[in-house]
């Protein structure tokens, strides 16, 4: 192979690097191993192909290439800690308290990827045998966590008629209900999100597209207090990735002054990522329910 065709071959690999598609990512990653004895790049670049392609499938990166976008930052996607800097040397990759200054020229991982990822993952659990069993451990877990605020005076809990796939909240909405809260799902209009008052079962709902149900116009408006939150991923931090339309983010925006509802994430504990991008306008979780448990972010 020439010099000329040779840096072909390495820019073209370079540019496919940057794919979303992990098969795409692996080829990358074979031929720079294939390539890893002709010089430095390729072995920089063998490296940046198996970070890429942990990412992809939800895993922390090894080394320290890809970056994720985080409130209109660039930062690390999270690192295998057990990796050592002379370790990356040896792969072309300088030492990782130099990286973050790399983040505007390094690879990102986007929103969309994410999305596929994790409604994969998703999928999965929710077609398998054990997905009521983890909805009733979602009720277990946030039951009594909520219950206190549930049976305060005016208390409203905001629940959400699931789409295919999404854990299911109303058993959870329900059981708050029997402490005395008031139920209301959520009602599409244009660019905005209102909450209407619901019975807690089928009646006086109608089609609301998506396969969703919602009350009807004439149902009273509430506010509520206790937010239970679709959403396709998250992460330890709070902050969560939602379908994409932002609703959620508007909504929540709109009441950032106090009295700003409790917001809990209703989620698969397959749905947590080891990182999920933001934007500025995106709003965080106080608290995600699995069915591994209760979690709150850090302060």
């Amino acid at each position: 192979m020439s010099d000329g065709d040779a840096k072909v071959e390495f820019y073209r690999a370079l540019m496919q690097v940057r794919s979303d598609d992990p098969a795409v990512v692996d080829a990358v990653h074979q031929l720079a191993l294939r390539r890893f004895d002709t010089g430095p790049r390729w072995r920089a670049l063998a490296a940046m192909a198996f970070d890429r392609g942990r990412a992809l499938t939800g895993r922390e990166q090894k080394f320290g290439t890809q970056f994720v976008r985080r409130r209109g930052a660039h930062v690390l996607w999270p690192v295998d800690r057990a990796t050592t800097d002379s370790e990356r040397a040896k792969w072309g990759i300088g030492a990782l308290a130099g990286l973050p200054a790399l983040a505007d020229h390094g690879l990102t991982i986007g929103k969309a990827a994410l999305r596929r990822l994790a409604r994969l993952r998703r999928a999965r659990v929710a077609a398998g045998a054990s997905a009521d069993a983890a909805v009733a451990q979602i009720v277990a877990h946030a039951e009594p966590r909520l219950a206190e605020r549930a049976a305060a005076t005016a208390a409203v809990v905001g629940a959400y008629w699931p789409l295919p796939d999404e854990v299911d909240p109303r058993p959870l909405a329900r059981a708050l209900a029997a402490r005395g809260a008031a139920l209301a799902l959520p009602v599409v209009d244009g660019e905005s999100m209102t909450f209407r008052r619901w019975t807690g079962d089928d009646a006086g709902l109608v089609d609301a597209g998506f396969g969703t149900r919602g009350p009807a116009p004439d149902a009273d408006e509430l506010l509520p207090t206790i937010l239970l939150a679709p959403l396709v991923a998250f992460d330890a931090t709070g902050a969560r990735l939602g379908q994409g339309k932002g609703y959620y983010d508007r909504w929540l925006a709109a009441r950032a002054a106090a009295p700003r509802p409790l917001c809990v994430g209703v989620a698969f504990a397959v749905q947590q990522l080891p990182a999920v991008p933001t934007d500025v306008h995106d709003q965080h979780l106080d608290a995600v329910v699995t069915e591994r448990g209760w979690h709150s972010p850090p302060p």
